[in-house]
């Protein structure tokens, strides 16, 4: 009887657990699948910026004070753009790892209840 309630109750939080862990996962699928989004919409921005670029190169006068002007401020706006890509793909690589980490001890953490849970069988 006592083993009965033992084991209901470390069910009971396995369970728990479980729904927390899920959420967990979930959170990080949003989060991802946010930068993902994000990471798109630069890339887009980048290859919008290049082009204008290249038009800008063959249909401005190299002389043009104005036309080096704007070049010049599309090459620095085109660069904070891959800076900030290149810093959501490090965030992104810092969650994945985090994810795994986490996956890592979710998966002791269950080896060590089962194992505990298996102990009060014996008994």
């Amino acid at each position: 009887m006592l083993n009965s309630t033992r084991n209901n109750s470390l069910k009971m939080a396995s369970m728990e657990q479980r729904k927390a862990y899920e959420n967990e996962a979930l959170i990080k699928i949003l989060q991802l699948e946010k930068q993902l989004d994000a990471k798109q919409k630069l890339e887009m921005e980048i290859e919008e910026l290049k082009g204008k670029l290249l038009v800008m190169k063959h249909l401005g006068d190299e002389d043009d004070a104005a036309v080096q002007n704007k070049i010049k401020e599309m090459n620095e706006e085109l660069d904070q753009n891959i800076d900030e890509m290149k810093d959501l793909e490090d965030l992104n690589q810092a969650l994945i790892i985090k994810e795994r980490q986490s996956n890592d001890e979710l998966q002791e953490a269950r080896k060590e209840l089962i194992a505990k849970g298996g102990g009060g069988k014996r008994e």
